[in-house]
């Protein structure tokens, strides 16, 4: 196993990184970026929306590669959504906790990020925006094809759990010790 993955998880773009150990990538300095999902219907039913959920799991899970080691994904925001977006809200969360049970029953170390760590980390601020994380990521990896926020929130979850493994070293002073329940066995 030698593959850390981060997951941006969304059901409409999902961002998913995958960046192998550096002794066995063909180019250690180029992240594996994908997005995957679809828009949903307003009117949709709660069948529609389950249909849904379970269709970006298993679109999520096939863009992982088999040999992963590693998965860090976004934790979802604290703020309790307004009633016109709590079945997102409420969807986005069951698609997580598919997928992170998922790898659980595969004994797939799963690490959960809060979004503004992710930010501080990424930016040195915990209240960046979009652009400003997107930015920071192509500035880190620059041979790497970041195509959109997802892919650049999914670079920097993966980035995480490589620098947790000492696959690569933090650059910057905001890349030290972020504030991150480890498992056991990754804790330093």
């Amino acid at each position: 196993m030698t593959t850390v993955v981060g997951i941006d998880s969304s059901l409409t773009a999902a961002g998913i990184a995958a960046i192998e150990h550096p002794s066995t990538a063909p180019n250690p300095n180029t992240p594996r970026l994908n997005t995957v999902g679809e828009r949903g219907a307003r009117d949709a039913t709660i069948v529609d929306r389950a249909t849904r959920v379970h269709r970006q799991f298993e679109r999520i899970i096939r863009a992982m590669p088999a040999s992963v080691r590693l998965v860090v994904v976004e934790g979802l925001p604290v703020t309790a959504p307004n009633p016109s977006t709590a079945s997102l809200f409420q969807d986005r969360a069951a698609l997580l906790l598919r997928v992170v049970g998922f790898l659980a029953a595969k004994r797939i170390p799963v690490v959960e990020v809060n979004p503004a760590t992710l930010k501080l980390w990424a930016t040195g601020n915990g209240k960046a925006d979009k652009a400003q994380v997107v930015a920071a990521m192509r500035e880190l990896w620059p041979y790497a094809q970041i195509r959109n926020d997802n892919e650049a929130d999914a670079l920097g979850l993966a980035t995480i759990g490589c620098q947790q493994l000492r696959w690569y070293a933090p650059e910057l002073i905001h890349h030290h010790g972020p504030r991150i329940n480890w498992p056991r066995e990754l804790s330093r």
